[in-house]
Formats: C-alpha cells, sequence, structure tokens
C-alpha cells in the first residue's frame, strides 16, 4: 500500500480512537483496521481486478440503541502487467472508498456478530504505461454497500473478526470515444482487528 494514502488512515485512526476514549462513558463502539482483498469485475478491471486492501471500520451509538452509526474508508490498489502482449506495458488500479450507514452488532460476551448497510462513495484509478506514453482514467461514483462480520472480544478491549463487504457504484473511464461505464466496487474479504469500548 502507498505510504502517501496510509498516512492520512493512520492519523484518522489516531483521532478515532482519542475521541471514542473520551464518550466510552455514554458510547459503546468499535474501531477495527480492516486486512483483506477486494474483487472487481473482471470483464471492467482485468488485470487489475484484484486489489490488495486496507481500511478503518468505526461504529458507535448509544448503549441502548438498537443500531450503531458507522463511518468506514478503504483504500485498494494493485499493480498487473498488461493483457496485450504486443506491448510490455503495466497497469495500476486503486479503489478509495468512504461509506456512511448503519451497523447491528449483537452479543454481550465474546462474540459480536454484525450486519451494516448504507451509502457509499468510490473514486477510482486506472493508470496504463505503454509505447504511446502514460494514460491516467479516473472518476467518483456514488452507490451502496452491505456488510457481514463477526468479531471476538479477547482481554478487555481487543478485537479480532472477520469481515465481508460488498459495495456496488458505476463511473466513466476515459474521454471521447474512448469513454466507457464500468461498475466500481465488488465483494470484500479480510480479517479485523482493533479496538473495542
Amino acid at each position: 500500500m502507498r505510504l502517501t494514502r496510509v498516512a492520512p488512515l493512520l492519523f484518522a485512526a489516531a483521532f478515532l480512537v482519542t475521541a471514542a476514549s473520551e464518550a466510552q462513558a455514554r458510547y459503546v463502539g468499535n474501531l477495527n483496521l480492516f486486512l483483506g482483498r477486494m474483487w472487481l469485475n473482471q470483464g471492467d478491471w482485468a488485470p487489475v481486478n484484484q486489489q490488495n486492501e486496507l481500511g478503518l471500520m468505526l461504529a458507535f451509538g448509544e448503549e441502548r440503541a438498537p443500531v450503531h452509526f458507522s463511518l468506514d474508508l478503504f483504500l485498494a490498489n494493485t499493480d498487473a502487467p498488461d493483457q496485450n502482449p504486443a506491448d510490455d506495458a503495466a497497469v495500476s488500479g486503486a479503489t478509495t472508498e468512504f461509506s456512511i450507514g448503519v451497523r447491528k452488532v449483537w452479543g454481550q460476551n465474546a462474540t459480536h456478530p454484525h450486519l451494516g448497510a448504507g451509502a457509499t462513495v468510490m473514486q477510482v484509478s486506472e493508470d496504463r504505461n505503454g509505447p504511446s506514453g502514460p494514460v491516467s482514467n479516473s472518476d467518483r461514483g456514488y452507490g451502496a454497500f452491505v456488510e457481514a462480520g463477526v468479531t471476538w472480544r479477547l482481554a478487555s478491549h481487543l478485537n479480532l473478526g472477520l469481515e465481508g463487504r460488498y459495495s456496488v457504484s458505476t463511473v466513466d473511464l476515459g474521454t471521447g470515444v474512448l469513454l466507457r461505464e464500468v461498475t466500481a466496487g465488488g465483494a470484500q474479504l479480510g480479517i479485523l482487528i482493533g479496538f473495542g469500548w
């Protein structure tokens, strides 16, 4: 994962942990780091349709509330050789996803299953380096996500778990006669490690 993309993520994590600690008397919640992979539509994104992904998932709410408010940020990217054997080109694909929604968390003991859904904003880019020079395409799209997972509370605050998500949006890549509408987002699967209060 590129350092310039990870630094803001780490800053946000530090801020959210501090804010969560101050609010723990009235609120409950979780701040988890997501480490996993995103699978985009192969027809639209090959050869960069499988992207390594890093994310932050925050959910919080009043202790008696039936659902929690959620804020999630995901960064995914990968590099791959072009599928065209006629040139020796490289392709880079990247996805930034910011989601707002609700998350229902069950369980009073060590095991905490959860379900969630909401709206998402995706910024995607595709960069190609070939014989004719670099070509960069990017766009922003709006869509939705659903998710399911489970965490286990170890010790008093440590979370370990699994997360599965599916997000979808449409974006336009290219210009002129090369402009094409593609599907952004896709299936996401990974592990969670974080802090619960």
